[in-house]
């Protein structure tokens, strides 16, 4: 039995039990984001947008709408869903119209 008033032990058990609360939270959000992509597909967005939504592969997309479920799977989401994030987003700076270019090929003078 290790001597559990040792400082290196004591860290390995808190680093030890980090680890696990991490495993557990990121299984956690795994399924929040399998029953959002399962959601949003039968309302009807298309594998390609989900897939690009998440940042995986479309084909990873069909697997994970396929990954075997729980006996009772217990909702994570209680909230109304919130609106899209994305939204359409106007340039930072005024285009620059084209400099008119002479036949030599050159920027022509103006004026």
């Amino acid at each position: 039995m290790p001597d559990l008033d040792d400082e290196r032990i004591k860290r390995i058990m808190v680093a030890a039990a980090d680890l696990e609360n991490a495993e557990f939270e990121r299984d956690r959000l795994a399924l929040v984001c399998q029953e959002a992509v399962e959601r949003a597909l039968e309302a009807g967005v298309s594998p390609e947008d989900a897939a690009a939504a998440a940042g995986i592969a479309e084909r990873d997309v069909e697997r994970l709408v396929d990954a075997p479920q729980a006996d009772e799977v217990v909702p994570l989401l209680t909230a109304e869903p919130l609106p899209p994030v994305v939204a359409p987003v106007s340039p930072a700076v005024a285009p620059v119209p084209p400099v008119p270019v002479a036949e030599s090929g050159m920027a022509a003078a103006e004026g």
